[in-house]
């Protein structure tokens, strides 16, 4: 029984996702109510409320996916490499995060844009702060206290500054990988270093 239960339970979320995917089109998530939601999404209030305590609990829910997502393409990506970051392998994590992301999506442009409460920045930055212990845990233990973390929310701010002015360009905006291209080239290489474009 509790794998039906568990299938209509993720049902129920899923339904809810897209309906306030849906809503948010045209209204702030501040401005939708639990009951417009519930309606749109063809359940309950009860039922809204057995899984999340309201609107931004639904939208820290999106990110946390994101995030999660980006972790498992990391792991993925730099399974069998060494300590040295290869550019390539970044690139190409980069360029299929990029791919994937739908920079219509309401709910980016919620979370990009502090909705709710949110604070990407700060969640991007400790889960890149992960990926630099685990990816490289000698050179992050030689590293003054303090430091690893100020690393990583730097490069996670690059990163959520580029995706708020992708997300931002609106339709006519650069392919995904480009853009991947062209942040992995900072990254490494800084604004005067090898980076290839000018």
């Amino acid at each position: 029984m509790s794998g039906a239960m568990d299938k209509r339970s993720l049902r129920s979320r899923l339904r809810l996702h897209r309906a306030l995917r849906d809503l948010m089109v045209d209204t702030p998530p501040d401005s939708i109510s639990v009951e417009a939601l519930a309606r749109h999404a063809g359940v309950t209030r009860q039922t809204f409320y057995a899984h999340y305590s309201g609107i931004p609990q639904l939208i820290e829910e999106h990110l946390d996916t994101m995030l999660d997502e980006i972790a498992a393409r990391h792991r993925a990506t730099f399974r069998d490499a060494d300590a040295a970051v290869d550019p390539d392998r970044l690139r190409q994590l980069m360029a299929s995060v990029f791919a994937d992301l739908d920079p219509d999506d309401p709910r980016l442009i919620a979370l990009l844009n502090g909705a709710v409460g949110t604070e990407p920045e700060t969640r991007f930055g400790a889960l890149l702060e992960r990926f630099l212990a685990e990816g490289d845990p000698e050179g992050s233990a030689a590293l003054a206290p303090g430091a690893q973390a100020m690393h990583a929310r730097f490069f996670a701010a690059g990163f959520v500054g580029v995706l708020r002015h992708w997300v931002a360009l609106g339709p006519g905006r650069p392919d995904p990988e480009l853009m991947a291209e062209r942040l992995a080239d900072l990254c490494l290489y800084g604004r005067k270093g090898l980076c290839p474009f000018t």
